[in-house]
């Protein structure tokens, strides 16, 4: 009557030992945990990998190339940063030649009618200059870039005032350094109007995104007059 007891003593004591948990070595919880810090390393670098890539892929969109052949000609010809002028061409028309502002400004550098007629005039132009023109690409990046060099030559090359000048005149920017709310020692210190104050910021934001998006892209750059940075 005892034997089955035993038996049945010994089967129970045979599962509960097969059945009993191995413990991990120190050893192999520490390579554990270093697999998975590994892992987790690696995960975040490829998803910081994948979130570069679309922001560049974004800032590639938002600031395409256009016209280069023309913006490296007349930059080169007028001594001027090839990537300002593809900056303030993208922040004025979008690279568009048939853009036309409220204000009436037509073209890639959106030239009002009258400066295209004094340009025109300087260029010595007077006998075949019409409006239209200022729709024709190369005629409205010849234009700006003249206007542009104009202005450097106005402002000592300081990139700030040059800026704010194309955009609210070179008369506006004059009164502004003249006055000791808005200049110190020359320098323009603070845009009093707000729309060329976004101007300003909007065209440097461009220039920055495309000198480092395309460093390559106008060789003529390097030898280019030196703009003073404000």
């Amino acid at each position: 009557m005892n034997e089955p007891k035993r038996a049945a003593s010994f089967s129970a004591s045979g599962q509960k030992k097969r059945g009993g948990k191995r413990k991990l070595s120190g050893l192999q919880i520490a390579v554990i945990a270093l697999g998975a810090v590994v892992f987790l390393c690696a995960a975040s670098f490829g998803g910081y990998l994948i979130y570069e890539e679309v922001q560049y892929q974004r800032a590639l969109e938002n600031y395409p190339v256009a016209y280069t052949d023309l913006i490296s000609e007349y930059a080169e010809q007028y001594d001027l940063d090839p990537y300002l002028v593809q900056a303030i061409m993208r922040c004025e028309s979008s690279n568009d030649p048939g853009a036309v502002s409220d204000a009436g400004a037509i073209g890639l550098m959106q030239i009002m009618p009258d400066t295209g007629t004094w340009i025109a005039h300087k260029l010595g132009l007077d006998d075949v200059y019409t409006e239209d023109m200022l729709y024709d690409p190369q005629t409205s990046v010849e234009f700006g870039c003249w206007y542009l060099r104009f202005l450097s030559g106005r402002f000592n090359a300081n990139r700030k005032q040059m800026i704010a000048a194309y955009n609210a005149g070179h008369g506006s920017v004059e009164k502004w350094l003249e006055d000791p709310l808005y200049s110190q020692n020359g320098e323009l210190v603070t845009i009093p109007f707000e729309q060329t104050a976004r101007y300003y910021d909007k065209v440097m934001t461009a220039y920055e995104n495309y000198t480092t998006l395309y460093p390559d892209l106008f060789r003529s750059a390097e030898g280019a007059q030196s703009i003073v940075e404000a």
